[in-house]
């Protein structure tokens, strides 16, 4: 019987059958609509995402980060700070430390 269910699965389980799953999957889900909150996370782990790719980037070719790459992942992260930190928002939060 074992070898049966495993003769079975071997048979169906292949890369188009799990291509095709995933397939189904990514069709599912951009039928689904997001709010204007979950858009703005969304875009935020975009972000996030992209400065992960900046550093594995680095990573990736030689185990290390050097000057040009640390110059992008900097350019990565000043951009972040430019966009979702307001002058607003840090005095707020000096004002709620400090009281």
């Amino acid at each position: 019987m074992k070898r049966l269910i495993k003769w079975i699965v071997k048979k169906y389980l292949t890369k188009e059958a799990i291509k095709e799953a995933i397939r189904r999957g990514n069709a599912s889900l951009a039928g689904v609509e997001v709010s204007e909150a979950k858009a703005k996370v969304i875009a935020v782990g975009n972000d996030v995402s992209e400065t992960l790719a900046k550093y594995l980037a680095g990573y990736a070719d030689d185990g290390r980060i050097d000057d040009a790459e640390l110059a992008a992942v900097n350019a990565q992260t000043d951009a972040m700070v430019e966009k979702y930190v307001s002058d607003a928002m840090l005095e707020a939060m000096v004002d709620r430390v400090l009281g």
